[in-house]
């Protein structure tokens, strides 16, 4: 194992991750230089744990805040120009869905052929014939039963069977 292979390991046993495995513990054992690497990480660990630590001024953090917001960028979506911009944007891409679209919409279907037009019609006729024929024998049956039920027995002058029915 070479050092620039162990000295990640090293990192991550120091910082708790992981425990040194058997070619690390070798090469360790082996090498002044990662020896000496892992005794100095060590110790710059513990020179920086004893430093105290000093208190925040109460200030401090607003002033951080403050600068750090105004620090920031403004975002200028309000101005003519990226306005301008968003319409053009806006304008662009509905003229090239308009224009997709009709280059690739779907065909209409063909219309009905003059072969299915004949039949249709001539469908239609039967139908209307026969409607025609049902209208007319009701007619002619309604007509016979009120001549039959209220005209022959007043021109006869016998009273009819059912009184008559006023409006």
């Amino acid at each position: 194992m070479t050092c620039e292979e162990t000295r990640p390991h090293i990192h991550e046993a120091h910082d708790g991750d992981e425990a040194l495995s058997d070619p690390v513990r070798v090469h360790v054992a082996a090498c002044s230089a990662c020896r000496e690497f892992q005794v100095d990480l060590a110790s710059l660990t513990d020179a920086l744990r004893a430093i105290p630590l000093a208190p925040l001024p109460p200030d401090a953090l607003d002033r951080v805040w403050h600068e750090t917001i105004r620090a920031r960028p403004r975002v200028a979506w309000a101005t003519r120009s990226s306005r301008r911009l968003a319409a053009a944007a806006v304008f662009v891409a509905a003229l090239s869905a308009a224009s997709l679209y009709f280059v690739f919409a779907p065909t209409r279907p063909p219309g009905p052929s003059p072969v299915e037009l004949a039949r249709a019609s001539a469908q239609a006729e039967m139908v209307f014939g026969y409607t025609a024929r049902a209208l007319a024998a009701t007619r002619d049956a309604t007509a016979d039963r009120v001549l039959a039920s209220r005209v022959s027995p007043a021109v006869r002058g016998v009273a009819a069977s059912h009184p008559p029915r006023r409006p």
